[in-house]
Order: structure tokens, then C-alpha cells, then sequence
């Protein structure tokens, strides 16, 4: 049974506002309290010293002179097939418990999206909490994600290895950030980060890490970055990668390499890559954690018979969903996207696009693929059309799916020629982001 959203009484109107100076202490005491997670003092530091959010960017929900929600709207910047893309990150949707079940986070998303638009911004992502919460304003999940957790003597070996030591931020950090610029190119979803970022997000969260020195350039053309959780004992420790740049081959064979000669310390590596990458570090199917669910069935025979308990160093791979994206303005998204001109795409087609935010925006545009860039302009006299609803459109925009697919899965309605012209516009590298682009 669902549960009951309880409406908001007159004489306790809800305003929607910009944050103000001086409010920092009470925005962070509101996502503290929300979300359980990080301190007080860290949610200060987010309010106060973040470089890419300005006060201007935070929503507050209002109640009798109460600020009892927020939601910021980051200012960034990732790689995007080669090009540099600005994009708002949307994140800190807070509410506090006593004001739960009352609009008031469905309120703050939409009134964030409204003033993204009139700002004259075109795209959003965020990590969502819950998928289907953030599906009613149109995101779709646009970052796929390939998870891999294995013991090292699975990785598969090289002597590549050999050419990988331990990374030291007083001396590799500048070549750390240049090995990760280089990274950057041909991708999409690499922040442009700044130094802000690199101290905060990245090498305040992940101390350790290993390099690979080129043995012929002797610079660093790539680097590893993982955390090892507290607890375990030597033999059976977990080594969580959580960042792994490699721009050349030699470099992430060597980097893996270095990861499978860990068997002895490490029981399991996880690695999270962009998708198609988990596929040939693969060699066995099953499920890494097997070991603990067969020595509980065997404590537990009245549950099921007892089996063997060996050590199993079977694979676990997996795809899982990542960040979510939403084309914020259709029109200034599609002159956004570099693809189409890279490939020197050509062509019209009509786009009939339901938004569920943006209820009285036009939904009818027609598409010119042209050399001076795309084209698009309310309009229904395009003959080879498709019909979709938002999220689907983002999702085929950012590569996460690909529109004849959905075609053909019924999730998009028109032509299959307007669907063939769609992709043909938007192939590129998928969208990763990963674990330190995270925001």
C-alpha cells in the first residue's frame, strides 16, 4: 500500500527561494540532519568553500520562517566526445524527517529545472538516491557502469607490471593531473577538475594509489587511486579501486597486472569501469562472495545440504547504473552535443518530445543536421519523426542506449530512418563518470 503524502495545511505556505548570505549554518544543519552522513562541520565546508556552487544556485523550501529543505546546482564541466560541455550537477536534495511525505523535495527538483532553463542551461545530471524518484522529472539513467570484483590472480597478468610503483602526491601530483587530462580526451563524463576538486574530492578520499612510468618516455602515463576498508587481516583484506586512468594500452595492462600480483594480501580487487571494459577481465562465471553463502549453508543443513567450502576465486560481473542526466533545453542541448559535427552528419528529422516538467514549453521541433552545426526550431513539418519522451531522448544523447533499440522495443514510436539519423548524430564514448567525478 502506498503511503500517504500529507499536503502542506494553508496557513503553512511553502516559498521557494535563492539562499542568502549567512544562511550556510542552517543549510548544513538541514543536510546533516537529512542525510545522516558525513558532520556538521563537513556540510559547512560544502556550503562555504565548494568552488562550484554559489549561493545563487541553492533552492530553499520555506515554512513560517523555517528553512526546512535545499537543493544545489553545481556549475561544472566534463569532456564530451573531445569537446569541453558545461552542465549543472544536481545534488544536496534535502528535506528534513518532520517535513517528509509533504511535495516538498518534488517541489525543490522542479523549481532547480525551471530556473536551469530560464538561466539558459541545457543539460543536468545527478546520483540519484532512488531511480524512480528522479524518473517523474524526466532523468534517465545515461551512465552504465561495469563492475568487477575478483581476487587478484584472476586479473590477468603482465609484464608490463614491472613498470608500476607507488604513487607519491609531494611528487606525482602535477603528473598525476596531466596523466588524467590526457585521459580526458575522446571521453565523455571527465570533469574538468579543479584544484578545489583534486584536494577535496580525490586525494583527500584515496591517499594510496600506483603509477605507470612509461619505459621509454619515463613519464607517468597512468595511475591507479584505491582505498583499502579498515578491518580486514593480512590475506583477506579488499582493495577498492577507485579511480583507474590509462590513456595508452601498456599503461592499463601494466596497471592490472600490478592488481593481479596482490593475491597474496588482497582476497578480492573491485574495479568499477566504463561499460564494455569488465568484459575481458571475465574468465569464470559465478559470484566472487560465494564462499561466505556455501559456509553458511553448510553451518545450516536444515536449510539446505552442506557443500564444499573451498576457496572459490570465481568472478563477479556486473553493469550497474550510474548517473542519471536530463536535457534541460532541447534545442540548446542538441547545438551543445560536438558529435554531429565531428561526423559530419547530415539530414532533417521532427523530434515529439513529452516533458513532464516543462508542461507548456514546445514538444514539436524539426532537426537539420547541417555543417554549421545542428539546427532545431519548433515545428512539425519534418516527415521522418520519432516520438519520445524526454528521459528516452537523453538517454539516446548521451549513449546509453541507442534509438533504433528503443525502437524496436517499442519505448520510442516513428521512423526508422529518423531513429538510424539519431544515433548516427550522437555515436561516441558512453558517458562515465566514475567514483571521483561523483558529486
Amino acid at each position: 500500500m502506498a503511503r500517504a503524502r500529507i499536503p502542506s495545511r494553508p496557513n503553512h505556505e511553502l516559498v521557494f527561494r535563492s539562499a542568502r548570505k549567512g544562511e550556510e549554518g542552517t543549510l548544513a544543519t538541514v543536510a546533516y540532519r537529512a542525510f545522516q552522513a558525513g558532520d556538521p562541520e563537513a556540510w559547512l565546508r560544502y556550503f562555504t568553500e565548494h568552488a562550484h556552487l554559489a549561493l545563487d544556485n541553492v533552492i530553499v523550501a520555506e515554512t513560517d520562517g523555517q528553512l526546512v529543505g535545499h537543493v544545489s546546482s553545481l556549475d561544472l564541466t566534463m569532456s564530451f566526445a573531445g569537446a569541453d560541455v558545461p552542465f549543472q550537477g544536481l545534488a544536496s536534495v534535502a528535506v528534513l524527517p518532520e517535513f517528509r511525505r509533504r511535495g516538498i523535495a518534488d517541489r525543490l527538483v522542479r523549481e532547480s529545472l525551471r530556473r536551469m532553463r530560464r538561466r539558459g542551461e541545457a543539460l543536468a545530471l545527478l546520483h540519484p538516491f532512488r531511480l524512480s524518484f528522479y524518473r517523474r522529472f524526466g532523468f534517465g539513467v545515461c551512465e552504465l557502469r561495469d563492475v568487477v570484483r575478483t581476487s587478484p590472480d584472476r586479473l590477468p597478468d603482465s609484464v608490463l607490471r614491472r613498470h608500476v610503483r607507488a604513487f607519491s602526491r609531494p611528487r606525482d601530483e602535477p603528473l598525476i593531473k596531466q596523466a588524467y587530462d590526457l585521459a580526458r580526451a575522446d571521453t565523455t563524463g571527465q570533469l574538468s577538475r579543479s584544484d578545489y576538486w583534486w584536494d577535496v574530492r580525490v586525494f583527500k578520499r584515496s591517499p594510496s594509489g600506483a603509477v605507470y612510468v612509461d619505459p621509454g618516455s619515463k613519464a607517468i602515463a597512468g595511475y591507479l587511486l584505491f582505498d583499502v576498508p579498515e578491518g580486514g587481516a593480512y590475506g583477506v583484506q579488499q582493495l577498492l579501486v577507485r579511480e583507474l586512468r590509462a590513456p595508452t594500452s601498456g599503461a592499463y595492462r601494466g596497471l592490472i597486472g600490478f592488481l593481479g600480483a596482490l593475491g597474496d594480501q588482497y582476497e578480492v580487487v573491485e574495479l568499477v569501469l566504463p561499460r564494455g571494459y569488465g568484459a575481458p577481465l571475465l574468465d569464470e562465471p559465478g559470484i566472487r562472495d560465494e564462499p561466505m553463502v556455501y559456509e553458511t549453508a553448510a553451518r545450516h543443513p536444515g536449510l539446505c545440504p552442506p557443500v564444499h567450502t573451498a576457496h572459490r576465486r570465481n568472478v563477479l560481473g556486473l553493469t550497474a547504473a550510474g548517473a542519471m542526466g536530463r536535457i534541460v533545453d532541447v534545442a540548446a542541448a542538441l547545438a551543445l552535443h560536438p558529435s554531429p559535427r565531428k561526423h559530419g552528419v547530415r539530414g532533417a528529422i521532427g523530434l515529439d518530445v513529452e516533458d513532464p516538467v516543462f508542461t507548456d514549453a514546445p514538444r514539436a521541433f524539426d532537426v537539420t543536421f547541417a555543417a554549421r552545426g545542428v539546427q532545431t526550431a519548433p515545428g512539425s513539418t519534418a516527415g521522418d519523426r520519432l516520438s519520445l519522451s524526454i528521459e528516452r531522448l537523453t538517454q539516446i544523447y548521451f549513449g546509453a542506449t541507442s534509438a533504433r533499440d528503443l525502437l524496436s522495443q517499442g519505448f520510442v514510436v516513428g521512423s526508422a530512418k529518423a531513429a538510424a539519423l539519431l544515433d548516427a548524430a550522437f555515436a561516441g564514448p558512453p558517458l562515465f563518470l566514475g567514483a571521483y567525478n561523483g558529486f
